[in-house]
């Protein structure tokens, strides 16, 4: 395990998340949709980098779904939106962690499961935060 990786993915998982509540970006429903989508694309790009176009044929099925996630996290209301979100982020992690036992992907980094997955996964567990601490506060509200 590349623990560099994995802590560089937490810093940087912590940061996004800081980010989007610090300018307010956390409040627009496209935004977390959007940065899911957003993870297929680098392993396109590996795969284009490395010339495998079987790879990227295999990257681009799998990445559709994330995308599919995405969209109805983005289409579908409030509470069921994130937890499709969640889950969304939480299968992409998964992904990372055996994404060499389903394929080769020769143009992805060593690294890039530990860093991508610890993003995925961290992004994932603040979002459940998110949606517990809501229900809570509504709740105690009632």
């Amino acid at each position: 395990m590349n623990y560099y990786a994995f802590v560089a993915g937490i810093v940087i998982a912590v940061y996004v998340a800081v980010g989007f509540k610090k300018t307010k970006l956390e409040k627009r429903r496209w935004v977390y949709p959007a940065f899911l989508a957003t993870f297929p694309v680098y392993y396109w790009v590996f795969a284009m980098y490395a010339a495998d176009y079987k790879a990227l044929i295999n990257e681009i099925g799998i990445g559709l779904a994330f995308f599919l996630t995405a969209y109805m996290a983005y289409r579908l209301n409030s509470v069921i939106g994130l937890i499709v979100l969640i889950a969304g982020y939480i299968l992409h992690a998964g992904y990372d962690v055996i994404h060499n036992s389903l394929f080769i992907n020769p143009g992805t980094p060593v690294w890039w499961p530990e860093f991508c997955g610890s993003i995925d996964g961290l992004i994932g567990v603040y979002l459940l935060y998110l949606v517990v601490s809501a229900k809570s506060r509504a709740t105690k509200n009632a």
